[in-house]
């Protein structure tokens, strides 16, 4: 890379060594025994029953992740960490770091079917850094679940003619040989005119028990059309839509040990985008076709006196056509990340004190090379029946733009500049967290400056254009949480407040955005479920949110929304399950993204059958 010729030799010298010494720990035999680095990450409650669910809609319910979505969890979403913007989020399956290059608004879309996953870890601060790839806000990350045999089919019919069916089934082969498969196809009309949908996903993975580890080979392919009006131009009289397919294969292998887990592996993604700014008359001018390869690797290690944590991560990425993006300089980039961070712990009087810090290397050879330092304490201790944890951080990442702000033409409806370059971010966040008995708090405090984000903005005199802009924002915040559980009754309640003083480069730019100025200022989710008897619980999951002022927004900037789920196990037989949903009872007309309609009210019910 042309980049790494103009590296200093210290940057080369400190890469080149950490390298090789994680690489040569790597299958070693730790004499002694790793202790877990600290994951402040807080609940990610499963979303909505849907035969053809994505991801990201098991994050719905965490107060730190905004889905600001154009439609609703079947269309597309931009998912937003602590008030950041849907390119500052890196999305993770496994630890493996996924990425599209043309534009954040695709990261969403991931071919393989949740039932794949456990549960997710959500990253900020110190984590993100060590963790993440090309993510400044926070990153994502959905954990695999293991391959049990059995399997699902499940069926479901919904309002403005609504349908879907999926399977999912899982064997093992032999002993050391699980294969887990997923199919689904979903359609309706949508909740509002001209929201109609229709995708279809097939997905796949095998797992082998190799040695001490695992290897692991998973593969998935959707092909997803959604209309929506004014989906991304913000012009109430175009009725928009967005055709894409994208395709999945990746492997990984990991092995864990009582001191020490390692992991490698690596993925390709293709995408092939058909977006039309007005569906009655389609053009062939926003049509892309992007290819990602990736070669990644993570683990830790402990010596007698350190505990270590490592990651590594290589991109290549392809703009292999497009009849839009075709002003910039380049088409094609290679990236590179590397980081390490060590952690001790100390007894003392007040409890056990761990201390944690490190750096990480960001290179690419179409910009700079940056290292970003990372350093933490964490104070922790028992109570009768729980445990406390105090804990405070400072950390830094970086990360550059995509495509669409890099290579479209200097005005129109997207305008790009291709003279923008590598975002910087410097998070310090302090936060206390309490369990005792059936009642579990956390409180977070924290300040993200962010250098150079590249935001779309407008001017009044032409507001439905958007600029692809630099900005420096500084982000103070406050999050929330407290859980309660008792018997068959749960109650949860998350707080985020939000604040942001902004200074673009231009003063020609309006004090108002597309994405970095729309953030709720004020977010609170109250979510109550209770079994009424054995098989059958009820769900009531509220949200209430305020924006600041946003000259594209039309119709207010609060919003109170209110969904019910009743969930009957059992349903006349042991091995059926029968899900009602009813979201937006409220018929809140709040708009999610400025000038975009949000999705109206809807309803469904699932049945499911199990074997």
């Amino acid at each position: 890379m042309e980049n790494w010729k103009r590296t200093s030799p210290e940057t080369k010298g400190f890469l080149i060594a950490l390298v090789l010494m994680t690489q040569a720990v790597a299958w070693s035999d730790p004499v002694v025994e790793l202790t877990a680095f600290p994951v402040y990450a807080g609940s990610s409650l499963a979303g909505p029953d849907q035969v053809v669910g994505q991801l990201s809609e098991r994050m719905e319910r965490e107060v730190r992740v905004d889905l600001q979505s154009r439609g609703g969890s079947r269309y597309q979403n931009d998912i937003s960490i602590r008030g950041g913007i849907f390119e500052g989020t890196g999305l993770m399956v496994g630890g493996l770091s996924l990425f599209d290059p043309q534009t954040g608004h695709y990261f969403s879309e991931i071919p393989l079917d949740p039932a794949f996953f456990s549960g997710a870890q959500l990253y900020t601060g110190v984590n993100n850094a060590l963790n993440g790839f090309n993510s400044t806000a926070g990153s994502i990350d959905w954990s695999w679940a293991a391959i049990e045999p059995g399997g699902r089919l499940s069926f479901s019919l919904g309002s403005d003619n609504q349908w879907g069916l999926s399977a999912v089934v899982s064997e093992e082969l032999d002993e050391r040989t699980g294969l887990q498969l997923a199919v689904g196809r979903e359609s309706g009309d949508g909740s509002v005119q001209f929201g109609d949908f229709d995708l279809t996903r097939v997905s796949g993975r095998i797992e082998w028990k190799l040695g001490s580890g695992t290897l692991r080979i998973f593969g998935g392919y959707v092909d997803k059309f959604y209309g929506w009006p004014s989906m991304y131009t913000g012009i109430s009289s175009l009725n928009e839509t967005d055709h894409y397919q994208v395709s999945l294969v990746g492997w990984q292998y990991e092995t864990r040990g009582d001191r020490s887990f390692h992991r490698i592996g690596g993925y390709w993604r293709m995408l092939d985008d058909d977006y039309e700014f007005n569906r009655s008359a389609p053009n062939k001018f926003f049509e892309h076709e992007t290819e990602v390869f990736s070669l990644q690797g993570d683990g830790a290690f402990s010596t007698a006196v350190v505990d270590f944590i490592y990651r590594w991560t290589l991109v290549k990425d392809d703009l292999i056509s497009s009849t839009s993006l075709v002003n910039g300089s380049f088409s094609k980039r290679e990236y590179g990340e590397l980081a390490l961070l060590g952690q001790r712990r100390i007894g003392t009087d007040f409890g056990e004190l761990t201390l944690y810090g490190g750096m990480g290397i960001e290179s690419s050879d179409q910009d700079s090379t940056v290292g970003s330092p990372q350093a933490g304490a964490r104070l922790s201790g028992s109570l009768e029946d729980g445990s406390w944890t105090l804990y405070a951080e400072y950390s830094e990442s970086s990360q550059v733009p995509g495509y669409t702000v890099l290579n479209s033409g200097p005005s129109g409806l997207f305008g790009g500049n291709p003279d923008l370059g590598r975002e910087h971010a410097e998070t310090i966040e302090a936060g206390f967290h309490a369990q005792q008995g059936n009642i579990a708090g956390k409180l977070v405090l924290f300040q993200r400056r962010d250098s150079n984000l590249v935001d779309w903005v407008f001017s009044s005199a032409s507001p439905n254009a958007r600029q692809a802009a630099p900005v420096d924002i500084t982000v103070e915040g406050i999050e929330a949480w407290l859980s309660w559980s008792a018997g068959t009754t749960r109650l949860d309640l998350g707080y985020a407040y939000l604040d942001k003083e902004s200074t673009y480069a231009s003063n020609l730019v309006d004090p108002a955005s597309f994405y970095a100025l729309n953030y709720a200022r004020h977010r609170l989710l109250a979510s109550a479920e209770k079994e009424l008897f054995k098989g059958l619980s009820v769900r009531a999951e509220v949200e209430y949110r305020e924006h600041p002022s946003n000259a594209l927004r039309a119709g207010g900037d609060e919003a109170f929304r209110l969904h019910l789920q009743a969930d009957w196990d059992n349903f006349f037989h042991k091995d059926w399950r029968l899900v009602v949903r009813l979201d937006n009872l409220t018929d809140e007309k709040f708009q999610p993204i400025p000038g975009t309609p949000g999705p109206g009210r809807e309803g469904r019910a699932t049945l499911s059958y199990s074997w």
